[in-house]
């Protein structure tokens, strides 16, 4: 392949990609589109057939005429465009390409209604179309495997949008920002579908698209019936992307879907639309005269004569036009004028502009264990014995600096891959809205902190457990509209999902204002599976955190929702992969609040370094509790049951560390050694240490396959003095303790 034939596909990528997000009143936008195809233009003067050439000169007049307004339909225009580009795209793939019959009979229609100069007529007649359009073979994935991949994560993103604002929209009707919300995806997906002959997506999110416009314009009233039906449609378009993903994968024919009822019932809602309103008016840009003026494109006489002229005029003529028909300035000169009209700021709006770039989430993470090994060197620098040794104020003051520059370099890294938690809590909102359509019950869900931030690997871990937490409150937490009212309650249920920072955590709380959770009900069903001795007695919490044993369920009978004894340990079991706990807060009427604590970080975790003979281990900060050297008269020993240490009043389980990881100890008498009280699932325990070397934040290194199921050890790190520390496991420690219950501490 040739450089100019090279530069003839790269521009014709560029514009491709970039069309399919214009809009009509994104005047930079065109301009920048004329630019590029005066670019391809001239790169195609040597290259193509004369029938091939029309196709630039007919987009560059669409593009004139959509900037001055002059264009009959801006849906045509656009359709027009999308298709060109198609035949050039094919053109440049292979020299010797025949456009289907069909593809140009199309374009040929849709430049006859926009009186185009030329009508495109190929010097050979191509061979016949014998092909349905929906085949696999139209479909050709091979060409750029990367770009459907895109187009595939870029769709999914744009239909979750739309599910979440079309739920708000059912809740106001009216609201135009919404409808512009829904209807630039659907715009978006179809310009993109179109370009890489997606058939299908292409012709039903063009549907959606006509429809909404008639709802943005007036004409048509947003319903219930046309939320169901928007909703529907988003479930084809998911299931025609999935199609999309197992052809690319599997090279197996697509499917074809049947889009009849769709388009009939777009027909049907398009015929009883009634009149145009007038849409609301948005705030005047800066006078485009004004802006020709300052650029010093004209003078100030020329600027006036042409405004005379136009009030002359009758109808409402265009400027810019009536400038460019005088021979005053050229229409790219008046493209960029409204390229900087649009991008000004209106009177009474901020300008707000963002830049930002895409970057490999490979790289990112790169980075991420990159800056964490920069730390644990700079560490090992810094304590180094000789380094330590030397008294010279300006080292000290040099470390000092990098110090802080190191700390710094590593929270921005961090930082780059936090996301966000809105993106999770945005999906609930469909969910919430089927599971109450579905239970028969008026559900409020109330979103709160979507913008606190949480690191990038665990948004895709925590949806899983938060749609089962979402399933259970409305299923079993959330009464019938009926038993609310008879209970003095708001025949609407109210579910809220909450985030926020607190103590070096990511909270997120779901609470509802249902029945709560019924204890009575949970422990004899406990007892009755054999969870629970007959005479064992329990505390409020235990019960609680009785739901959380795999296969438990009080649910008499299994439901679409819930109800089959899974779930609540897999939530468990997630959050605590994840370094995290979950608590519950339920008050028996008055609903249940479940309480997740993550931390901000699956990379870092601050930490309290202990040493136990010759060995260091981590302990979370979070989980330690105080300190102490117990006393000769808080120490107890119970026969065959254990140890115990007196804490305020409490008696606390002993687990001696050297013995759970069987290595020497300084000490071997508790009242000389130091203890820490730990806490894990609202447990404490007391855990027995030679000393305390200090509290940093360390790097977390994963122990690999090997040691990875070993209880009471969660993972490891390297310290300044470049020995191994291993990161402790409570819960996992907790297990492995001495065996003396909880039983005697509770009575206590």
């Amino acid at each position: 392949m040739s450089d100019t034939e090279q530069n003839i596909k790269d521009c014709l990528e560029q514009l491709a990609l970039q069309v399919v997000m214009l809009e009509a009143d994104d005047l930079p936008g065109w301009g920048t589109f004329l630019q590029q195809l005066g670019q391809l233009q001239g790169l195609m003067s040597s290259e193509a057939s004369a029938w091939l050439r029309i196709i630039p000169e007919h987009l560059e007049q669409v593009g004139q005429q959509i900037i001055l307004s002059e264009v009959k339909s801006i849906q045509t225009a656009q359709e027009l465009i999308v298709q060109g580009l198609n035949l050039l795209m094919e053109w440049s793939r292979n020299d010797e390409y025949h456009p289907e019959a069909t593809a140009v009979q199309a374009y040929q229609s849709l430049a006859q209604q926009l009186a185009l100069s030329e009508t495109l007529a190929p010097e050979s007649p191509p061979p016949p179309d014998t092909e349905e359009p929906n085949s696999a073979s139209s479909l050709d994935l091979s060409m750029d495997q990367e770009l459907v991949q895109n187009f595939i994560a870029e769709t999914t993103e744009h239909l979750n949008t739309i599910e979440t604002e079309i739920v708000y929209l059912e809740q106001e009707p009216g609201d135009q920002e919404r409808l512009n919300a829904i209807f630039r995806p659907f715009h978006s997906i179809k310009g993109v579908a179109g370009f890489l002959n997606f058939h299908q997506i292409h012709a039903l999110a063009h549907e959606l698209e006509t429809l909404l416009d008639e709802a943005r314009s007036g004409r048509l009233v947003i319903s219930e019936t046309i939320i169901y039906f928007i909703l529907n449609a988003v479930d084809v378009l998911k299931e025609m992307l999935a199609d999309v993903q197992v052809t690319l994968e599997a090279a197996q024919p697509v499917r074809v879907f049947d889009l009849t009822p769709y388009k009939q019932g777009i027909k049907n809602f398009l015929a009883a639309a009634g009149p145009a309103a007038s849409p609301p008016r948005e705030p005047s840009p800066r006078p485009l005269g004004e802006i020709l003026l300052n650029k010093g494109v004209v003078d100030a006489q020329t600027i006036e004569n042409a405004l005379d002229r136009q009030r002359e005029l009758r109808e409402a003529s265009n400027l810019g036009k009536i400038l460019i028909e005088e021979g005053k300035v050229k229409p790219q000169q008046i493209a960029q004028a409204l390229m900087q009209q649009m991008q000004e700021p209106a009177p009474g709006r901020e300008a707000q502009v963002t830049a930002a770039i895409k970057v490999d989430v490979h790289k990112l993470d790169y980075l991420v264990d990159m800056m964490g090994e920069l730390v644990i060197v700079q560490t090992q620098v810094q304590q180094h014995p000789q380094v330590r040794a030397l008294q010279d104020q300006s080292l000290v003051r040099n470390f000092s600096q990098m110090s802080r520059i190191t700390s710094e370099l590593q929270r921005i890294s961090m930082s780059l891959r936090m996301v966000p938690i809105s993106q999770t809590f945005q999906k609930m909102v469909r969910l919430v809205r089927d599971l109450a359509r579905k239970s028969n019950k008026r559900v409020e869900l109330h979103l709160e902190g979507e913008d606190t931030e949480i690191d990038r690997n665990m948004v895709e871990a925590i949806y899983d457990p938060l749609v089962h937490m979402v399933r259970n409150a409305i299923d079993h937490g959330l009464e019938t509209m009926e038993l609310r009212q008879s209970q003095g309650k708001t025949e609407k249920g109210s579910l809220w999902l909450r985030a926020y920072h607190q103590g070096g955590n990511v909270v997120i709380e779901i609470e509802d204002d249902g029945q709560g959770l019924n204890r009575q009900r949970i422990l004899a069903k406990a007892r009755q599976q054999g969870l629970v001795a007959e005479a064992e007695s329990l505390s409020p919490t235990q019960i609680d955190h009785l739901i959380f044993r795999p296969g438990f369920s009080t649910a008499d009978q299994i439901t679409e929702v819930s109800g089959r004894g899974v779930g609540m340990d897999v939530v468990k079991q997630v959050i605590e992969d994840l370094r995290g706990k979950i608590e519950i807060a339920s008050q028996p009427g008055q609903g249940s609040k479940f309480i997740i604590r993550l931390p901000l970080t699956l990379a870092i975790i601050e930490g309290i370094i202990v040493r136990v003979g010759e060995e260091r281990y981590i302990i979370p900060a979070v989980a330690v509790q105080q300190t102490l050297r117990p006393k000769p008269e808080d120490y107890f020993t119970v026969k065959g049951q254990g140890e115990l240490i007196r804490v305020r009043d409490n008696h606390l389980p002993l687990v001696r560390l050297h013995q759970v990881f069987q290595v020497n100890s300084q000490y071997h008498n508790p009242t000389e050694a130091l203890v820490l009280v730990v806490e894990n699932e609202e447990e404490q325990k007391c855990l027995m240490v030679d000393d305390i070397v200090g509290k940093q934040e360390v790097v977390i290194k994963s122990l690999g396959q090997v040691f990875n199921q070993v209880k009471g050890v969660s993972s490891g790190t390297i310290l300044g003095d470049g020995r191994v520390g291993l990161i402790l496991d409570l819960g996992g420690l907790f297990s492995l303790g001495n065996g003396f219950g909880h039983q005697l501490a509770q009575s206590n």
